[in-house]
């Protein structure tokens, strides 16, 4: 039985279909019958831009397991980049993220002392 269950929220960002690149505006997730896939239901998430009609759009079915996995890895993506995705749920992201997770960059300022201490006190 199809559900019709949807939400909604503003994007920002850029999707590629085939007629190029778009800019993002909205995404709109269900959870629904499937049409293209063999699931009765799943994760539909739908990324559009309204104002530049139907071509603006990018779509996915995704099984609830798949969905979560999803989920699991932008997750696992923001926090190796050094942003906390809770943070970043409410529009707080640093202008530039570092590189290297925070355990990473740890290790690099403590290789960065040792090697600064064997210079000043050789052995």
């Amino acid at each position: 039985m199809c559900t019709g269950l949807v939400q909604k929220a503003k994007v920002t960002g850029a999707g590629k279909a085939a007629d190029g690149w778009f800019k993002l505006e909205e995404v709109s997730v269900t959870y629904d019958c499937s049409y293209h896939t063999s699931m009765p239901q799943g994760v539909n998430i739908d990324f559009l831009n309204e104002g530049e009609g139907p071509s603006a759009r990018v779509a996915v079915e995704l099984s609830p397991t798949s969905a979560m996995e999803l989920v699991r890895v932008i997750m696992g993506s923001l926090h190796s980049a050094g942003i906390d995705p809770w943070d970043a749920a409410i529009g707080i992201v640093p202008s530039t993220a570092p590189l290297a997770s925070s355990s990473e960059q740890k290790l690099q300022v403590a290789v960065g002392e040792s090697d600064r201490q064997a210079a000043t006190h050789p052995p």
